[in-house]
């Protein structure tokens, strides 16, 4: 059986990695930095997904008083972006990878599929996630959320890894883990599957509309490996994708 895809494109936080506690942790102190009240780290993971600025954006108005000017909203918000740089390159490195996020990879290269992470996270923060771990050497292209002037759920980035990749919509997979993902894949036109474990903004995966909700990594690496229709293995009670 013929492999049915070339290129597989993967979201980061929340699909590779488990960045939540790191990611809730710097934007706590970086916004308590501001003179505001503790952000509860347990609810930021219900806000990534769109950039580190938006994701501290939503975890400040939670804690931000009544009354508080678009102005001050504005120069806090700011500032906790620096300050979050500063405690994220600290707490970054100790993100680690879902159980089979290293073994789908490789088993990936091995069958000579490109692989890349589309990230709405912005570059510097990407490269800090991922110094000194196993992924950048099976990642083939990184598409990071300033990497060009649209990001996510814009068509523009999985356009992007298409062109570099020289492959097609049909023959190319988005593998994410929010609505995000899904409508970034629908815009671009290519089949898009969705992890369960994720950050969907509390939403069950199976509401997002993805093609496929699958359990766990490995059963794109078995999809690849041609062995297995790509159709099986789905999560109890979702339909076939054609």
């Amino acid at each position: 059986m013929r492999r049915p895809f070339d290129a597989v494109l993967f979201d980061l936080d929340g699909t590779l990695l488990e960045t939540a506690p790191e990611i809730g942790a710097a934007v706590s102190l970086a916004i308590a930095e501001q003179g505001l009240p503790p952000v509860d780290i347990a609810a930021v993971r219900f806000f990534i997904g769109h950039g580190v600025r938006e994701t501290i954006a939503k975890a400040y108005d939670t804690v931000a008083p009544a009354g508080t000017t678009e102005a001050k909203r504005n120069a806090d918000i700011d500032a906790a972006l620096l300050r979050f740089e500063h405690h994220y390159a600290r707490l970054a490195p100790q993100s680690q990878p879902f159980a089979d996020t290293v073994s789908t990879l490789t088993q990936l290269r091995a069958l000579g599929v490109k692989c890349a992470i589309v990230s709405n996270k912005e570059t510097r923060f990407v490269e800090q996630l991922l110094a000194g771990g196993p992924l950048p050497g099976l990642i083939d292209l990184l598409v990071c959320g300033d990497t060009l002037p649209k990001k996510k759920p814009d068509a523009a980035p999985i356009l992007f890894a298409l062109e570099k990749f020289g492959t097609t919509a049909a023959r190319t997979l988005m593998v994410g883990d929010s609505s995000i993902d899904v409508a970034c894949a629908r815009n671009a036109g290519v089949p898009v599957w969705m992890v369960p474990y994720g950050y969907n903004g509390g939403e069950p995966a199976e509401h997002a509309g993805a093609d496929r909700v699958i359990l766990t990594l490995t059963e794109v690496a078995l999809a690849c490996s041609g062995t297995v229709p790509a159709s099986v293995t789905l999560a109890d009670g979702l339909a076939s994708a054609p």
